[in-house]
């Protein structure tokens, strides 16, 4: 009976494992074409649709922001998707090959919030470091959107929608496609360590931010090792959303108690 058991257990868990991944680079490439596509090229397409149609003097800035803010849903969860229509249809693997599961869950949640302390002074060292060279050069970093819309959204109802988006619906999405996805078809054709730091450049670069780049990308890097460290998702995606909580945090405090002005560190 034993034996038995042992055996279920090893099967179970070869049954999981990323490393069995059969989709390959050409599908890495095709679905990032998709996400950039979408994000870059049919979100501005749809959302400026809506507003003439229903007529951009009748929608408030916060119905605006509303409308795409829905547009990203939609287009992240076409993207997952189109990831998992690739795995389980064309290539008949079931998703946790992704890393969906919740194996050794305790044990991945610790690890990734350990990590996660140890390389939060390293990202918080990169955000400081480039906002120096940035006022050494007079060059005044520019908001990303979310954070803008953030600062001066009034409406509650759109404040609690982007939260939720930024701390619950990005990052479980983010995950599947730049980690369970594209950093699994990358190591295929160019090892583990080239696949962690291209899937991170590529997660950095999605935020269209140049003075953010480097915190992402290194924040990348932790999701991409722990990625690989555990054989699972759960340690990046609780990480991610801790991260964004955080951030989200400050933000809300600056909000509301800063009058929206952000110190620069």
């Amino acid at each position: 009976m034993y034996k038995l058991l042992k055996v279920n257990s090893t099967q179970t868990k070869q049954r999981i494992t990323p490393d069995d991944c059969r989709w390959n680079l050409k599908d890495a490439i095709k679905v990032f074409l998709a996400y950039v596509i979408l994000m870059f090229v049919g979100m501005p397409v749809i959302a400026r649709l809506i507003h003439t149609i229903v007529g951009s003097s009748i929608l408030g800035a916060s119905v605006q922001r509303s409308v795409v803010l829905f547009v990203t849903l939609f287009i992240n969860l076409t993207i997952c998707l189109y990831v998992f229509y690739i795995v389980r249809l064309e290539y008949r693997q079931s998703i946790t090959t992704l890393g969906l599961s919740i194996v050794n869950l305790s044990d991945n949640i610790k690890q990734g919030i350990k990590r996660y302390l140890i390389t939060l002074p390293f990202i918080i060292l990169a955000g400081f470091i480039i906002n120096l060279i940035s006022s050494y050069y007079g060059i005044a970093p520019e908001m990303q959107d979310v954070i803008r819309w953030l600062l001066e959204e009034k409406s509650i109802f759109v404040i609690v929608s982007l939260v939720f988006f930024g701390i619950i619906i990005a990052p479980v999405m983010e995950e599947i496609i730049f980690r369970g996805f594209i950093q699994s078809a990358l190591k295929n054709s160019f090892g583990r360590q080239y696949a962690i730091i291209i899937s991170a450049s590529l997660f950095a670069a999605v935020h269209m931010d140049i003075f953010a780049f480097l915190q992402i990308f290194i924040l990348g890097i932790l999701l991409g090792n722990l990625y690989e460290r555990t054989r699972t998702l759960t340690a990046s995606i609780v990480v991610h959303i801790l991260h964004n909580s955080l951030t989200m945090v400050f933000l809300l405090y600056f909000k509301f108690f800063l009058k929206g002005k952000i110190p620069v560190f």
